[in-house]
């Protein structure tokens, strides 16, 4: 990328860049809804189109299979899965999949009898939602107890939660599923296993509901409980936090019991890295969130904690700073900011715009914990940066006029725009600020 030219020098007139406190549509984060289904049943997708927020990019499907307790999936029901994760895909939804025997919290009366029934399913239902792993963000349980979260079920003894794991993952592929405890993703893993390794996270549908999150941490410590057992507060949640840097973590808010300052639920959102939570479920505990002012100073004081928490939900990066360096040897020097609860788990390109011609400048920018700085710098003396691409500034001689300098940022895997939490262009991109050459 040759920027300099005889006789002339670069300028560079930097941007003025502003924090934003708006909502951003990202994929994997954000606020998500629940879309119930009976998969005997053929949906009335024109219906449901009206149904979609168009707000949320994630949506989670709940397929209920509770008909087919005592048989094979038919093919019908199988079609009907299909054409529902078809639907969402066709409107820009990324998928959260729930199967579940149960909607009405009798796990152990609705889920079969037979734990090969169970696995049968598993291997039914695997073939469907492979041809859709793009859409699938995760799928949520292992089939079996009340409203599929694997508690009230005679499945969930240690063998046999391994076996429906074991089964559930080679019938989905390479899809993340998460679980719905700690301990539970502890029996599944030897003992001192690293968490964020692998494609098995959590889930929890009762933050806040209590004290131990009804029931989803323990009270002993580590040493007392041993790797099987269920943890204390404390450990449960520097634990889940581990775990949700290579799996997405999010569920529901719930209860209206004020155990904690709201600025202790966001801090303890962030050391648990939630990318995702249900944007209407449980009413009393988004309701004070809504009704209540976000206390701290700064660019937030005049929104409600609601909008404060759904803005950090996942990942949020800001740019905030960016300067040049030396006249002739021109190095540019970015800094981004994670100021989102989780971290950004696929890889991700970052574009140096010039013009209508760009660089990637970073093919694999992922991994940016909460809180934390990366610097990027641009050699712009050189004729090319990582991607082999050139990026050249065709300026006439005595031209005048300046050139954008912008920076974007898409997911890797299919080219979708990740948004930053500044002031954007119309395409998106953030406005760094202006080069031109002058005359020496």
């Amino acid at each position: 990328m040759n920027f300099i030219k005889k006789g002339k020098r670069l300028r560079f007139e930097p941007a003025a860049l502003t924090e934003s406190t708006d909502y951003l549509h990202n994929p994997s984060c954000g606020w998500y809804r629940i879309y119930p289904f009976a998969l005997e049943e053929k949906p009335d997708f024109e219906e449901l189109f009206w149904c979609l927020c168009a707000q949320e990019t994630i949506a989670l499907v709940l397929a209920d299979i509770g008909a087919f307790r005592d048989c094979e999936l038919s093919e019908a029901a199988l079609c009907n899965l299909g054409d529902i994760l078809h639907f969402f895909a066709n409107n820009k939804k990324e998928i959260i999949l729930r199967i579940t025997y149960d909607r009405e919290g009798r796990g152990m009366q609705r889920e079969p009898d037979f734990l090969s029934t169970v696995t049968g399913h598993m291997q039914q239902l695997g073939t469907v939602i492979r041809a859709h792993h793009e859409q699938i963000l995760l799928v949520q349980g292992l089939l079996v107890g009340s409203w599929g979260e694997m508690h009230d079920s005679k499945f969930l003894s240690d063998e046999r939660l391994k076996q429906l794991m074991r089964v559930w993952q080679e019938a989905l592929g390479d899809i993340s599923v998460a679980v719905r405890t700690p301990q539970q993703w502890r029996i599944l893993h030897p003992k001192n296993s690293v968490p964020g390794t692998d494609k098995v996270g959590l889930f929890n549908d009762g933050m806040f509901g209590s004290p131990d999150h009804l029931g989803t941490y323990g009270w002993q410590k580590k040493e007392e409980s041993g790797w099987r057992g269920q943890w204390c507060r404390e450990e449960e949640i520097e634990f889940t936090g581990r775990i949700a840097t290579s799996v997405p973590y999010g569920g529901e808010a719930v209860g209206d019991s004020p155990q904690l300052a709201f600025e202790e639920m966001a801090e303890e959102l962030q050391r648990t890295h939630v990318s995702y939570l249900n944007s209407v479920h449980d009413a009393r505990r988004l309701g004070q969130w809504k009704e209540t002012r976000w206390q701290e100073s700064g660019i937030w004081g005049q929104l409600s904690v609601f909008d404060y928490i759904g803005c950090h939900l996942g990942y949020r990066f800001v740019v905030r700073e960016v300067r040049m360096e030396g006249k002739k040897d021109c190095c540019l020097r970015i800094r981004i900011e994670n100021t989102g609860f989780s971290v950004l788990t696929e890889e991700a390109e970052l574009l140096l715009w010039l013009g209508k011609e760009y660089i990637v400048l970073l093919d694999s920018l992922c991994g940016i914990m909460p809180r934390e700085v990366e610097e990027i710098t641009a050699d712009l003396s050189k004729k090319t940066i990582n991607s082999g691409q050139q990026l050249s500034m065709a300026l006439q001689k005595g031209e005048e006029s300046a050139r954008p300098l912008s920076l974007a940022l898409r997911r890797k895997r299919d080219k979708r725009p990740l948004f930053f939490a500044n002031a954007l262009s119309e395409d998106g991109s953030v406005l760094l600020g202006q080069l031109a050459f002058d005359r020496e």
